[in-house]
Formats: C-alpha cells, sequence, structure tokens
C-alpha cells in the first residue's frame, strides 16, 4: 500500500485515456497495486466515444498540459517566463538545446515540447511531490519528459514501442536514451536496436506487455464448421495491413473457401478500407465495427475462430512491436495468423500456436488461413499452445514488477523535495 509521504512517480502521456491504449492503463493500475502513487500529465484529452472500464479504476490525478498550442499560447508563456527566476542557467541551456534542434529539423516541435515542458514545471508540479518522470512513447512524450527533466532536475526514464523508435531521428533517440535513467522496451527486437543505437552504457531492458491471464478465459468451442470466423483488430491504419488482409479474403473467396470475417478498429483508412470491401465482392462476409471496449472484444474473441493480423514496415520505418491484440487472442486460446514484422515472432512462433508468412503477400497469407481452416485439430492445438505461451512469458503482473522496481530505485526523494522548495 503506498502512503501519502511517498514520492510520486510522473507518468508522462500523449493522450490519456486511449482506446488503443490499453496496455498503458492496465500497467497504471498494477502500478498503483504494487504500492506505487501515480500522477498523469497528459499532452491531450482525446474525449473518445468509448472509454475502458479500467480506466475508472485508476486513481492517479491526471494533469493536462495544453495541447493547441497557440490557443492557450499566452498561459504557456507566462509559466514559462515565470520559471525564469528558479530554473536560471538551466532554462537558457534549455532554451538553446531545443531552438537548435528545431532549426535543425526545420520544424518547431521540439520548441513546443520544451515550453509545454516548461509549464507543466511551472505549474503541474507543485504540491504533487513528484519524484521521477516516466513517459510512454520515446517521440513527444519522453521529449516533454527530457526537458522537464533538464529544467526541474528531476531524474526520467521512458517506455519505447513502435513507431517512437523507428520512424524517429535517431541522434534525438539517442540523445534520449543518453540521459534517461533507464528505456523500457516490449520485444527483444527493440530492444537490441535501442542497446545498439544508445551505447554500451545504456540501460534498456525488455518488458513484454502481457495480459492477466485470468481476465481472458477460453471458449474452448470447436472450430465452426461450414463457415468460420476470422477476427483481426487495431487502428485502421498502413502498418496493420487490412488492405493485405482483405485481398487475402479475396482469395479465399475465389478458392470457394466459406468465411466471415470482423474487422475491428478505427482510423484514417476507415472509407477505403470499406471501399475495398465493395470493390472485392466481400460485403456479405466482411465487417466493419467501430472501436469498442475491452469487454465488449472479449466477446468477439469468444466467437472467433482465428485471428489474423498483416502487420507491415511502412516506409519511414514504422512498424508495430508486439500488437496487444495478437496477446490477447492467443490468450484466448485462438492460434494467429500473422507476418514476421519486428517481435510477433517472439510471441507468434511459427508451426507452434500459429503461422506467420512474409509481410504484404496476400497469397501467403491466405495459404496460412486456409491450412488451420482445413486443418481443425492443428488450430486447437496451436491454440493451447498459444494459451501456455502467454502464461509463461506474458503475464502482465509479473513482468511490471521489473518496471516497478526500476522506478523505486530511482526514485530521489531528497532532489525532488530541494527543488519544490524553489519552485513552488
Amino acid at each position: 500500500m503506498s502512503r501519502e509521504s511517498d514520492p510520486v512517480i510522473g507518468i508522462v502521456l500523449k493522450a490519456y485515456p486511449r482506446l488503443s491504449e490499453t496496455f498503458i492503463v492496465r500497467e497504471i493500475l498494477m502500478l498503483e497495486g504494487l504500492g506505487l502513487r501515480l500522477h498523469i500529465f497528459a499532452l491531450r484529452n482525446p474525449k473518445e466515444s468509448a472509454v475502458h472500464d479500467d480506466v475508472r479504476r485508476v486513481r492517479a490525478q491526471v494533469t493536462y498540459v495544453p495541447d493547441r498550442f497557440w490557443r492557450a499560447f499566452g498561459s504557456i508563456a507566462l509559466s514559462n517566463l515565470r520559471l525564469l527566476p528558479t530554473a536560471g542557467g538551466l532554462y537558457g541551456a534549455a532554451l538553446r538545446y531545443a531552438t537548435l534542434r528545431s532549426f535543425r529539423e526545420r520544424s518547431v516541435s521540439t520548441l513546443k515540447r520544451f515550453l509545454q515542458a516548461g509549464y507543466l514545471v511551472q505549474r503541474g508540479l507543485p504540491g504533487t511531490d513528484v519524484a521521477h518522470f516516466h513517459a510512454h512513447f520515446g517521440h513527444d512524450p519522453t521529449t516533454v519528459a527530457f526537458f522537464a527533466s533538464w529544467l526541474s532536475g528531476i531524474r526520467y526514464s521512458f517506455s519505447a514501442h513502435a513507431k517512437d523508435i523507428y520512424a524517429q531521428d535517431r541522434d534525438w533517440l539517442r540523445e534520449k536514451i543518453a540521459r534517461a535513467k533507464f528505456v523500457v522496451t516490449c520485444t527483444e527486437h527493440n530492444r537490441a536496436y535501442l542497446e545498439q543505437l544508445g551505447g554500451a552504457s545504456s540501460r534498456v531492458f525488455r518488458c513484454y506487455h502481457g495480459v492477466q491471464p485470468a481476465h481472458f478465459v477460453p471458449s474452448r468451442k470447436p472450430l465452426a464448421g461450414t463457415s468460420p470466423r476470422l477476427l483481426s483488430v487495431g487502428r485502421l491504419v498502413p502498418k496493420k495491413g487490412f488492405g493485405v488482409l482483405l485481398d487475402s479474403l479475396a482469395i479465399l473467396k475465389q478458392r470457394g473457401r466459406s468465411f466471415g470475417c470482423t474487422i475491428v478498429g478505427g482510423g484514417p483508412l476507415g472509407q477505403s478500407l470499406r471501399d475495398q470491401i465493395a470493390a472485392l465482392g466481400l460485403e456479405g462476409q466482411v465487417e466493419l465495427l467501430p472501436p469498442m471496449s475491452q469487454a465488449e472484444l472479449i466477446e468477439h474473441y469468444r466467437a472467433a475462430d482465428l485471428f489474423v493480423l498483416a502487420c507491415e514496415v511502412q516506409g519511414n520505418g514504422d512498424r508495430d512491436g508486439i500488437p496487444n491484440v495478437i496477446v490477447e487472442a492467443l490468450a484466448m486460446e485462438i492460434p494467429v495468423v500473422s507476418t514476421r514484422v519486428s517481435g510477433i515472432p517472439e510471441c507468434v512462433e511459427d508451426g507452434v500456436n500459429g503461422i506467420l508468412v512474409p509481410e504484404k503477400d496476400p497469397r501467403a497469407l491466405a495459404d496460412g488461413i486456409a491450412r488451420l481452416l482445413a486443418e481443425p485439430e492443428l488450430a486447437r492445438g496451436y491454440g493451447r499452445a498459444g494459451r501456455r505461451k502467454i502464461e509463461s512469458e506474458f503475464d502482465a503482473l509479473r513482468n511490471v514488477k521489473a518496471i516497478d522496481a526500476a522506478l523505486r530505485e530511482s526514485i530521489d526523494r531528497e532532489g525532488a523535495e530541494a527543488h519544490y522548495a524553489t519552485s513552488a
């Protein structure tokens, strides 16, 4: 149990709460359950129509740092001016760094995040007892934590996931790694890359997101007969490969295979995917559903015979790590067909608990789906093996204890209190 006198971890997020980031809410709840006091600093409130039930259980207070920059420029500028007398030379050095980096990037993004960090330190910190910052995603949230740490003297760490690793300037990411107390990432593939980028002295460790297996109870129903049910879940963005999935389903239809497919998600590709469904003549077999709560999604897992996600690497390097929906599907004993992208093979073992195919290859994806639909005993065996994999390596509570230990080690109570005495 945490005590009111315990120091606080400041969790820096780009947006909170978000349906597509249930793993962050799950981690926050588990850290609170392990006795840590948390305060959330979010750069945006997405105000989504659906909110996961877990969000209501979070005890941490939430402070929103203005993100609509020009609309809130007055309050952001005033906060930074008020910070000058206490931050002194630190402020000038950090401002020069942010300005030079923005000049090199030909973008005001870094300068904007610096000013947000000034707002956070001057307006958000006093009275919170925050003694360490931990950001999720290595781009904007970590940039804010980087500068908030510089201005306040409070240490920071961050969790890196996918796009924030591979679609970010390498030198900027290297600098963030170098100044961080430690870095957490969700796949071994990511860890090796970040450690190579940061050098031998970098403190990077892998912690799979995982799930709480008790919350995912397999239905143990037999594979459907003549019309099996396929499920795919994710944001409707290019790296999820939904266009390739639809092309593979068209191939299955041409082969005379009966199936139904549910795609759950929202995003910029929604209309183009609907158009593709119509163009391929799949309207009667493929349904596209909007984002939904975890409880609603679990009902779709229970109805599914096979989970498919055709992840791919984009031209700018953007890619998934291990999509959390794959972990959830395996926890439900659903066999998975996916691609050999990034960290996915660490979770989906080809020929053990699923089938992996090359990315951007509709025919190979169709072949993988067809094989499991044609061999229900093999599919059931893969499902059982998937559940065992999750229980042994992707138990979220077991994994998050490593983050809890690292955060506790990094808390510097005396340094934080000295800062508040001068900045309050």
